[in-house]
């Protein structure tokens, strides 16, 4: 794990170049929420990548442990059911929201702005939708598509969890379940809509303007 400190911010940034199970990104982000709340670490932002699995949120919890050979992990934070996995960049946040205004909706409608705002550097238009969470975009056929999904938790006052972006992942996962709880929804990802894009390009990008998710 390479760790990039933005001291100006007191923020740390982590990133993983290899694959990082969710169970191990879970007791990671516990910890450091602990220490967060108790004033012993900086507020963190962490770029990583999963192995395949099923995640779900508060708002629906799964009986069965697999769809098909992919593993499912009910958690605490909000949503439904989503898929992660190789080629779809994961951004966790560990923020102490206490000293930031204490304005979760700003928070997440900051971290809206900046999807948009990185999609938009890599020439695709993406945007809100009413009473729906997550980013869309139009896929080739013209179909409101998500692209990106968000899904955060609130533990003694510190927010984590984040937002996750289809790069260059295989989609396939996603039609064995409705995404986020939306029946008969599309995805997409950068690869499917900009075939000439490298993932180092995204990644640069992710990279380089994650901090104005703060300013």
């Amino acid at each position: 794990m390479k760790i990039i400190n933005k001291k100006h911010l007191k923020i740390d940034l982590f990133i993983s170049k290899e694959l990082v199970t969710y169970e191990e990104a879970i007791s990671f982000m516990e910890k450091q929420v602990s220490y967060i709340a108790k004033g012993k670490r900086n507020e963190a932002v962490w770029f990583l990548e999963h192995p395949s699995v099923y995640t779900t949120g508060r708002a629906f919890h799964s009986k069965t442990k697999k769809i098909d050979d992919t593993p499912i992990y009910n958690t605490g934070r909000g949503g439904k059911i989503t898929w992660h996995g190789p080629g779809q960049k994961i951004i966790y946040f560990m923020i102490n929201i206490k000293q930031r205004e204490k304005d979760i909706r700003k928070f997440v409608s900051n971290l809206e702005k900046y999807i948009i705002y990185c999609l938009s550097e890599l020439g695709i238009i993406a945007y809100k939708k009413n009473n729906l969470i997550g980013i869309w975009t139009k896929d080739k056929q013209g179909n409101d598509a998500k692209i990106a999904s968000l899904g955060l938790r609130v533990s003694r006052g510190i927010i984590y969890h984040g937002l996750s972006i289809n790069i260059d992942c295989d989609l396939s996962y996603f039609k064995k379940i409705d995404p986020c709880g939306i029946k008969d929804s599309y995805v997409t990802s950068v690869a499917s809509l900009k075939e000439s894009i490298k993932k180092i390009q995204v990644d640069e990008i992710l990279q380089q303007n994650i901090f104005r998710i703060f300013n």
